[in-house]
């Protein structure tokens, strides 16, 4: 590949210094760029926040700069172009992303040279049914939400697969994700992630009010329709969503029908780790054992909490550490983990509360104890929630400004 655009986020980049940067590289490689001109694009034209007319037609390879929500929509506004996507990570996390502006160089020097893997993902037609027309229809990479529209009461809605009654749900909302939005919307909602070049298509709902409602899996060639009900005799709007953007307004006995697109996402891929690459317990038991531990896999997870082993990602990969408070040289370490797996933090009188990245909030947790700052009375970690008491209210405020440095740093 020789020929790039990039595209910008405009908030993240707003003078495109970061898009200038990669087009100088680019440039001094022997390849030719150029960066997305905001002054050009037509703002009547029918797109969310690309102009596909703008970019070149033998262009090779688009680079967008951002996080997740940039690379989504630009797979939408450039989906009839069919040029592979580059993410590169701008944001707070990255699951469709390849790289980051730390290591972007090493990735385009790789696909300079050919060193890269096109990943092609599914994505969702919807179309939206009143008395037997189609009132909207649009694409979704992510999920197709169906959700409340002002009050905050239930709806209710059956779920029919392939022209077969399967369910009715009293819930929030429903999802309908493909395996790349099923680290999306899907997840939050405690659905399960799926690999994302997987041709599958899930339904999780939202908040069901019932015990045994959980997340189904479905074949891609699988057609499901959404019927809103209304139990209550109220005929009240819900609305339904095209990965969070497009939005169209849904009354009683309209039909949501998802079914898999003929269209594709295509993005450039140089990362060799492969998805949720981790350590395994299997691994664990494995290095236990050769470091002279009498361990077996039956007595791994036992092991796990004896040794106050926590999993963490290092180098891009999941595996278990111990951490020593006491040594200096894990300072830098713990300071890592905090800014790996940070999502947000707020406050309510003396207890902050911090997300964090699924499945890493033990590690954030000892990463805080680790301060041992005096502001801190203790601190409890669920999976991605931490709880830290604090011992007043301008403590907390004070805590919070100490994250935010050393998060900015």
């Amino acid at each position: 590949m020789k020929k790039f655009y990039i595209i910008s986020n405009k908030i993240k980049d707003e003078h495109q210094e970061y898009a200038g940067r990669i087009k100088k590289f680019l440039t001094e490689q022997g390849a030719f760029c150029e960066c997305q001109d905001f002054s050009k694009e037509n703002v009547a034209a029918d797109f969310r926040y690309t102009d596909a007319a703008l970019i070149p037609k033998d262009t090779e390879c688009i680079i967008v700069l951002g996080g997740d929500g940039t690379l989504l929509q630009a797979s939408i506004d450039l989906n009839c172009l069919d040029i592979p996507l580059f993410g590169v990570n701008l944001g707070t996390l990255g699951f469709l992303t390849d790289t980051d502006m730390e290591n972007v160089e090493e990735a385009l020097l790789s696909i300079l040279n050919g060193e890269y893997e096109i990943d092609v993902r599914m994505m969702l037609d919807g179309c939206v049914y009143r008395k037997g027309e189609v009132i909207y229809e649009s694409v979704a990479l992510n999920d197709i939400v169906i959700n409340r529209c002002g009050n905050l009461r239930v709806i209710n809605f059956d779920v029919i697969v392939n022209d077969e009654y399967l369910s009715s749900y009293s819930a929030d909302g429903v999802i309908v994700a493909t395996p790349t939005g099923s680290t999306a919307y899907s997840l939050s909602a405690g659905g399960p992630i799926l690999q994302p070049n997987a041709q599958l298509m899930m339904i999780t709902p939202i908040c069901p009010h019932t015990l045994n409602m959980r997340s189904i899996i479905f074949d891609s060639n699988d057609t499901i329709t959404i019927v809103m009900r209304d139990d209550r005799g109220i005929d009240e709007e819900r609305v339904a969503s095209f990965d969070g953007e497009e939005f169209c307004r849904v009354v009683t006995d309209d039909k949501i029908v998802i079914k898999k697109s003929d269209r594709v996402s295509k993005f450039i891929k140089t990362n060799k780790a492969s998805f949720l690459q981790r350590g395994t317990q299997e691994e664990l038991a494995s290095a236990l054992e050769a470091a002279g531990f009498n361990v077996t896999q039956a007595t791994v997870s036992r092991d796990i909490r004896e040794l106050n082993l926590t999993k963490t990602t290092i180098d891009g990969k999941q595996k278990y550490v111990v951490y020593h408070s006491h040594a200096p040289h894990m300072s830098d370490k713990f300071i890592r983990v905090l800014k790996e797996g940070f999502v947000a933090m707020d406050m309510a009188q003396n207890i902050l509360v911090i997300k964090t990245v699924a499945g890493m909030a033990m590690a954030v947790c000892a990463a805080i104890d680790s301060m041992h700052w005096h502001e801190v009375v203790g601190s409890i970690a669920g999976d991605d929630t931490i709880m830290v008491a604090v011992r007043s209210v301008d403590d907390t405020v004070k805590l919070m400004g100490k994250l935010k440095k050393i998060l900015s740093e």
